[in-house]
Order: structure tokens, then C-alpha cells, then sequence
């Protein structure tokens, strides 16, 4: 028997329902609930428990009773004071409360302009009702005031849950109820008004005008009263067909971007059930999922996540860590993994957090336990972000404050036979068992510990294999549970011994083939197989046929835990050195067939090549910096050197200064030094540090001087100009640029110059001559977009702009700064991007659109992002001067956060 406060009293850690014996004790409890907290003096306890007519030995059973429900409850749930008691709620938790402040934060979400978080937090706090407050006991006297307020305020919390999916034009969706609703609570005008814009809006006017003159009549006959002013303007609205009204539904927010499964999950309800109640608890915001390899955490959690996606306005996302070698690498995954843009010069979780603040999100983070140093991000993250809920799978516990562990255990013996049979079943077609082989089953799935990976690998070789031989030959493979390696837990043991069981069951030419292809992280391709691995179409689908592979659409992947084992068999082979250097070399060429080093070659810029190879990008930087391959790993990091200034030059940094810090550096070729020096100072000075980038800037060209390479030197003289442009220096600045312009003149090279010429520009610019700076400019501009190099045509285009402004041609600025911003959002220039959105809030803030500029600075304000060799970082300040001075008072109204990304904020401008 349960006490029903919101038709249940949650007074157990998490909100487990508490069993109360008899009825006595329930209206008791129920008496304390009301005014949890409260003294509550014997007398009254004594009029609610018996109503009327107490026994006179009442007051000694009140004492048995509370003796009782503190059994029950636990001892300090109830605490005695003087002739009273009151029920303390510092470690339980009443459904009531919970949902009284679920309708506040409701309430305070629709308000802020977020109908999608308001929605998503009622239909929580409404879920937690299970029937009328207080059941039973809703008309006692001492219940009778507590369960109507509650009903009021469930009544409330529907209408802010339809005003706020209404907001989501989501009136097709609610008209059934809300005619069922507007019938049942006649004179309730929020309701009727909700009614009548739902069907207004689904194309039924004179329905809309019929349910409002039903309303008036009825109001003036029952209670002599017209309808409100609200309701009236909403008839004339209606009959007006005011814009007012209409609502363009948009894309939902709450998108769910999990990987789909292969197959149905089996044997897991009631891990599942015990799941889905745990991500809807307030308390549980960390939620880890731990267990040996091969249980199946994964494919739980991702269940689990696809269940309760729709209970998070903004749905759920996966980010796989697997891949990752680097703790501080963690944040940068799930900006990825989100796609959100990445700011160069702002500290990765400071990108995260903007972007995800006002979010209510659920993130399933995969395979954690090899990052542990890293983890405490995930609290950090937590803090900042109130209503983010992680789900992190990992074989350990990560020991995080507030980190609730779920153990997944293995499948119990029948669910791990309906496995079995299940995966046979896929194997082949025509997989039928006899008694026998029902007895083999078993008696595998048991030797295999109900581990669901080695039941699926066992059950793939039921193609070739009837379960009876599968048993002779499996077994004794399989080592008992006291033998094996013993810092391995017995369970990791016996999938161990299953994939040595899976792999010496491959052909010799399999294993080799399979040992070869886990020197990849996450998914590759035939191609790239076939050049570093010698691997064939044949090898690659036998590997999949046998479920020791997963292939789709071309793309290959091992699942983690096989590509560990596989991978060990690798790093014990001879041939393991020769692997991982043909694995630098085939990622070395994509990276330089991406065009984004410093020596340009015919050709544009494909940074999403690189993008998209960054985990075998950073695997091969791992294996060169730890075998001391210095000169292939910085010949890799040249190449990507337009990839740091743009992702993180922070992550390139930490490479330069790990290879140039090896022994090995100290004999590198001068040209590579010198390459190296100046891809090191380009993600120094986009980090910010301009001292430490001058220096390698200069010792760079120190070196290129020594082995008289004139482009080199031109690069390393345009870059030091910049610097000392940056640093007030015009005169020194101008001359360095001359020369690096002199230089790429006499050798014939366009795209140099377009550089120098648009450095000149700038210099001029800061030297007050604006003619002449305009010119250069525009010259600039034109040798960019000849040279097909669209993120420096862009920054022209958007230094023009900024001139334009500057001598108040408004039109002329605004034009080159829609040509700017065009560009960037074409190429995904974030630096670029946020350029352009301040160039249009200046020009807003400029024609007296206050809102207008007001709404796009915000998104751009306090982004530190910085462009290649200039950009956001020297205009912001300028900007915000212009824009303070054009706004006047309304600037101190500007918000403390962004009301919106920087994504909204390009398109915003764009609309203009």
C-alpha cells in the first residue's frame, strides 16, 4: 500500500516508494507530509489519523505509529519536538515539492523565451502526478486544502505546457486535447483561449468564434460576468486574421543523434527500466554505466538514451571516446560530436558551455575508462551547465563527485540463450537447434559467463558450426576462471580467452589482415586498408561475414574492444613498426592533399579532409612523437598548419613542443627546422602569445636565411610585419612587408603578394590613409579570389567594410560585408564568421536598429576567436566603441550571455 501525495510519496533516496501497512499510518504520514517540515502537535496528528471519535489511548498509538513508520522510513525521517512531530526532508524527497519546483523552473523558461526547455520541464513535472493528490484521502479535512491547491497547480502547469509547445506551433498536435479540455473546464479562459488559437490556426475560424461565444454565454449567465479583455482581443484577432497569430513551426530542438542499432537488444528490460527511471531523476546527472569489456554497456546505454531522448527538450547525442589517447582532448570531442564551431582562441569548454548553457541535453559519452585523468571535466561541466545529464560508459569507475555507478552484469541464462539464438539466427537464415544443441547452448553461454560480445562472437560460427562441435572445439579454448592472466577480472578473462578463441579460429592470412587494420582509429576506408594494411575487398568482407569486423557503405570499424586485442597482436609482430609507418605516411598524404599548409599549391583549402582524419591524424602524431620519428611526425604537423590556427592551436602547440622537445630534433634537416619554427609560431601567435610567436618567428627566418630560401623568408618577413603592425611599429612594419612583397614579385608568386598588398592595406589604414589603404584593399581582395584562396578575399572584403563604416557609407559597408560573410559561412571560417556578425551589429547599431545590433553583438561580444594573421582580435574593441557610442543608454541594456549562437547570429545578419 502506498501513501499518495501526487498520487505517490516519494520519500526514499531517488523516489522510491515508500509501503505503509496500514491505513492509520498512511493519513498519518499524509497529516506530516502537508507541512513536511512543519511541528505538527499531537492533537492535530490525532484529528487526522482518526477523524473523529479518538480512542482515548490515541496518543500512545500515535507513538507506536510514528515508531513505526520510522522502521519503515528511517529513523531521523521523523523528528519528536516537545508535544509534536514533523517530517524532515533534508535526505527524502516529496513528489509535491518536486513538481512545485518543476512548474517554477517551467514558468521561468517559457518566459526567458525557451518554449522548448518550458515544455520538456512540465511534461516532467506533470509525468511525476499518479492520480489525484492525496487519492483517498483528497476530501479529508486536514487533506482537503493541500490536494485542491495541488490540483490548481497541475491545472496551471498544463496550460504552461500547451502555451509553451503553442510557442512550438505544435497546434495540430494538441487541438484533440485541448477541445477535450476546454470542455471539461468550461470556464477556465486560459484554456479557452489556448483552444481557440489551436483551432484558428489548424483552419477552423468558425469554431474558434463558436467556443468563444459559448464561453461568453455561458459566463454571463452563471456568474453575470464577460469574458476578459485578453480573451476579447483574441476573438477580434481571430476575425481580423491577424499576423499576430500565425507561427511558423520550426525544426525540432530536440534531435537525437545516437548510432543506430544492428539489431534488437535482448535480455536487458529490467536494466532498461531501472535506466530510463534513473535518467529522469533530478539527482542523477551523472549517470556511469561500468563493467568488464564485452557486457554490452554500450549497446545499454545507447537503449536507454534512445528511450528518454524525448524527455530532454534538447534531445541526445553520442560522442565516442575511444579514439581519443589524450585526457585534454575530451571537451574537443564533444564540441565535435555536437557540432558546434569551435572558437581558436577560446578555451574549448568556454565554447562548449556557451553553446550548450540554455540547453536541456542528455549526452551518452562512450568508453571513458582510458581517460581518467581527464574526467573531472565531466563535473566541471555539470556545474556549468544546470540541466546537461552525462550517461559515460567505462570498464572502471570514474570516482567523480555526484557520479552515480550502474554496474551492467552479464545476461542471465536464458536471455543469454535468446542471444545466442538470435545472432545464430542472422548467421544463418536456416539455424535450427535440436535438443542437443539446446543443451550446448547453454552450456556454451555459461562457459562464456553470459558476456553478450563473446555469445555473439561464439554465435557467428554457427554458419560453419553446429553448436554440439561448436562446444568441443570452444571449450577448450576457453581457460578456467582461476587460470589466465591474473590482473584481469574473471570476466575479462573469459572474453579474452573468447577473442583468442575468435581470432586463432581466422585463417593465418585474417589474423594478420585483422591485426593490420587496429592500427586505425574509428572508421576506414577499402582504400586506405589496401595502402597501409595490403588489405583486399575479399579479406575485408571475410572479416565481416565472421562479426570480427563491421563494414557499411564502404567504411570499416572494429568494435573497440576487438581493436584492443588485435591491436596487441600487431605491437607484437615484426612487422608492426612498418605498419604504423605507412599509416603516417597514407594520413600524411591526406593532410597534404588537404592544401592547408603554408606552401599553398594549385588547388583550395579542404580543412574538412582534415577534419575528418583528426583521430588517425592525432594516432599517428602519438606513434612519431613515442618512437621518435620527429622528422615524419613534424612533416605531418606542417602539414596541417592551417588546421591549428583554425581548430586549436593550442592542440598544435602541444605537438610542435612535444617532437622539437625529442632528442631526435636535434638533427633534423635545416628546411624541415625551419618549417617546423614557423607552423609552431603561426598556432603561438593564434593562441595569443605574441612575444613567444615573434621569437619562433624570428629564428625561423634565421633559418630559411642560412639555407637562402627566399619564399621562406618572404613568409616569415609578411608574418614578423604583421607583428609589428600589431604592436604600434608602422614604420618597421611597412618595411618588413615591402621586402617580403619585393621578394614573391621577383619570383613570380601571386598569392604572396595578394598577402603583402593587403598588408600594406591594413598599415596604411592605422597610418590614417584611408585612400590609399582602400586600394590596396581591393587589389588584395581581387589577387585572393584569383589565387582561389577565399578566407583572405573574405578578410579583405571585411576590412573594406570596416573603412566603408568607418567614413559612414553604410550601404558600401554593408554590401562587402554580406560579400565577407558569404565567403566564410561558405568555407566554415569561424574567425571570419564572427567578423562579419560584428560588421553587421556595428552597421545596425549605425542605422538606429538598437534591438537589431543589440541581438547579433551578443553573439560575438565576448568571443575571443581570432583570424589568421589578424582579424576578430583587432577589431573587436573598435567595434564595441562604435557600437556603445551609437546605442547610447540601450548599450547597458545588452544581456550578460548570448541569446543566441554564433550559427543563428550569420543567419540573422544574412536576413538583413
Amino acid at each position: 500500500m502506498e501513501i499518495r501525495v501526487l498520487g505517490r510519496l516519494d520519500l526514499g533516496e531517488g523516489g522510491t516508494a515508500i509501503p505503509v501497512p496500514a491505513p492509520k499510518h498512511r493519513r498519518l504520514l499524509a497529516a506530516l507530509a502537508i507541512d513536511a517540515g512543519t511541528i505538527q502537535t499531537v492533537d492535530k496528528l490525532i484529528d487526522a489519523v482518526w477523524n473523529v471519535s479518538p480512542p482515548s489511548s490515541a496518543p500512545k498509538l500515535l507513538q507506536v505509529y510514528v515508531s513505526q513508520l520510522r522502521k519503515t522510513l528511517t529513523p531521523s525521517a521523523i523528528r519528536t519536538h516537545g508535544s509534536g512531530y514533523a517530517l524532515e526532508l533534508t535526505h527524502v524527497s516529496l513528489d509535491a515539492t518536486r513538481f512545485e519546483r518543476l512548474v517554477a523552473e517551467g514558468k521561468q523558461a517559457l518566459h526567458d523565451g525557451n518554449p522548448a526547455l518550458a515544455a520538456s520541464i512540465m511534461r516532467r513535472g506533470l509525468g511525476l502526478w499518479r492520480g489525484p493528490a492525496y487519492g483517498d484521502l483528497a476530501y479529508e479535512d486536514f487533506a482537503r486544502p493541500e490536494a485542491e491547491r495541488l490540483e490548481e497547480l497541475r491545472l496551471v502547469a498544463v496550460e504552461e505546457r500547451i502555451e509553451a509547445e503553442l510557442a512550438l506551433a505544435r497546434h495540430v498536435d494538441l487541438l484533440a486535447e485541448l477541445v477535450g479540455l476546454a470542455a471539461k473546464y468550461p470556464l477556465r479562459e486560459r484554456l479557452q483561449a489556448q483552444a481557440m488559437l489551436a483551432l484558428y490556426r489548424c483552419g477552423r475560424q468558425t469554431e474558434a468564434l463558436d467556443l468563444y461565444g459559448s464561453m461568453q454565454e455561458r459566463l454571463r449567465d452563471e456568474l453575470g460576468l464577460e469574458p476578459s479583455s485578453e480573451l476579447r482581443l483574441l476573438q477580434r484577432r481571430i476575425l481580423q486574421h491577424h499576423a499576430v497569430l500565425s507561427v511558423t513551426r520550426t525544426e525540432e530542438s530536440g534531435t537525437v543523434h545516437l548510432p543506430l542499432p544492428p539489431n534488437p537488444l535482448l535480455g536487458r528490460e529490467r536494466e532498461l527500466d531501472e535506466l530510463r527511471e534513473l535518467l529522469l531523476r533530478d539527482d542523477v546527472r551523472l549517470l556511469v554505466l561500468t563493467g568488464a569489456g564485452g557486457t554490452g554497456k554500450t549497446r545499454l546505454a545507447l537503449e536507454a538514451a534512445r528511450d528518454r531522448a524525448a524527455a530532454f527538450a534538447n534531445g541526445a547525442e553520442f560522442v565516442e571516446l575511444a579514439p581519443l589517447r589524450d585526457p585534454a582532448l575530451i571537451v574537443d570531442a564533444i564540441v565535435r560530436a555536437l557540432a558546434i564551431d569551435q572558437a581558436p582562441g577560446e578555451e574549448p569548454l568556454d565554447t562548449l558551455v556557451n553553446a550548450i548553457r540554455a540547453s536541456e541535453l542528455l549526452l551518452v559519452l562512450d568508453n571513458a575508462e582510458h581517460l581518467l585523468d581527464g574526467t573531472p571535466i565531466f563535473s566541471t561541466l555539470l556545474s556549468r551547465v544546470p540541466r546537461l545529464t552525462l550517461l559515460v560508459t567505462s570498464r572502471t569507475v570514474l570516482h567523480l563527485s555526484g557520479e552515480h555507478v550502474y554496474p551492467v552484469q552479464p545476461l542471465t541464462a536464458d536471455a543469454a540463450v535468446a542471444l545466442f539464438h538470435a545472432r545464430a539466427r542472422q548467421a544463418d537464415l536456416h539455424f535450427e537447434a535440436d535438443d542437443a544443441d539446446e543443451q550446448a547452448i547453454r552450456r556454451i553461454c555459461a562457459r562464456l559467463d553470459g558476456l553478450p560480445l563473446a555469445i555473439e562472437l561464439a554465435a557467428a560460427r554457427t554458419r560453419i558450426l553446429q553448436p554440439t562441435a561448436l562446444l568441443e572445439r570452444l571449450e577448450p579454448a576457453l581457460p578456467l576462471l582461476s587460470g589466465g592472466p591474473r590482473d584481469l577480472p574473471a570476466r575479462q578473462r573469459t572474453l579474452r580467452a573468447t577473442l583468442a578463441w575468435s581470432f586463432d579460429v581466422l585463417s593465418a592470412h585474417e589474423q594478420g589482415l585483422a591485426a593490420r587494420l587496429a592500427v586505425f582509429v574509428g572508421g576506414f576506408d577499402a582504400e586506405a586498408a589496401a595502402e597501409v594494411c595490403d588489405a583486399d575487398s575479399e579479406g575485408l568482407s571475410s572479416l565481416v561475414d565472421q562479426s570480427f569486423m563491421e563494414g557499411s557503405d564502404g567504411r570499416y570499424s572494429f568494435l573497440e574492444t576487438v581493436r584492443e586485442y588485435a591491436l596487441e597482436w600487431l605491437e607484437a609482430a615484426p612487422e608492426a613498426d612498418d605498419v604504423r609507418r605507412r599509416h603516417v605516411q597514407f594520413f600524411l598524404g591526406i593532410a597534404q592533399g588537404a592544401n592547408v599548409s603554408a606552401v599553398r599549391r594549385p588547388g583550395a583549402e579542404r580543412l574538412d579532409l582534415v577534419a575528418a582524419a583528426q583521430d588517425n591524424l592525432r594516432s599517428a602524431l602519438a606513434w612519431t612523437v613515442g618512437s621518435g620519428s620527429v622528422e615524419l611526425g613534424l612533416e605531418l604537423a606542417c602539414a596541417m598548419e592551417r588546421f591549428w590556427v583554425t581548430h586549436d592551436p593550442r592542440e598544435g602547440i602541444r605537438w610542435f613542443a612535444a617532437l622539437l622537445g625529442r632528442p631526435e630534433a636535434e638533427a633534423l634537416p635545416p628546411r624541415l627546422r625551419a618549417d617546423a619554427l614557423r607552423a609552431f609560431g603561426g598556432a603561438t601567435d593564434i593562441a595569443g602569445d605574441d612575444e613567444a610567436a615573434k621569437r619562433l618567428y624570428e629564428q625561423s627566418l634565421a633559418s630559411f636565411e642560412e639555407l637562402g630560401d627566399e619564399h621562406g623568408q618572404a613568409v616569415l618577413l609578411h608574418r614578423l610585419g604583421i607583428s609589428a603592425m600589431r604592436g604600434g611599429n608602422l614604420g618597421q612594419a611597412r618595411e618588413l612587408v615591402e621586402t617580403s612583397q619585393a621578394i614573391h614579385e621577383r619570383t613570380g608568386d601571386r598569392w604572396g603578394q595578394a598577402q603583402t598588398v593587403g598588408t600594406l592595406g591594413a598599415i596604411a589604414r592605422d597610418s590614417g590613409d584611408d585612400e590609399r589603404a582602400i586600394e590596396l584593399l581591393d587589389a588584395s581582395a581581387a589577387m585572393a579570389r584569383e589565387a582561389g584562396v577565399r578566407w583572405w578575399e573574405s578578410g579583405m572584403l571585411a576590412e573594406r567594410a570596416s573603412l566603408s563604416l568607418d567614413a559612414g557609407h553604410l550601404d558600401q559597408a554593408e554590401t562587402c560585408a554580406r560579400d565577407s560573410l558569404l565567403l566564410a559561412q561558405e568555407i566554415g571560417d569561424r574567425s571570419g564568421r564572427a567578423l562579419g556578425v560584428g560588421l553587421f551589429a556595428r552597421i545596425a547599431a549605425a542605422r538606429g536598429q538598437h534591438e537589431h545590433a543589440m541581438r547579433l553583438w551578443g553573439a560575438v561580444a565576448d568571443d575571443s576567436s581570432v583570424a589568421p594573421l589578424g582579424g576578430w582580435r583587432r577589431h573587436r574593441n573598435a567595434f564595441e566603441a562604435h557600437i556603445r557610442r551609437n546605442l547610447g543608454p540601450d548599450f547597458a541594456r545588452l544581456p550578460t550571455e548570448r541569446l543566441i549562437g554564433l550559427d543563428e547570429a550569420v543567419e540573422l545578419a544574412l536576413e538583413t
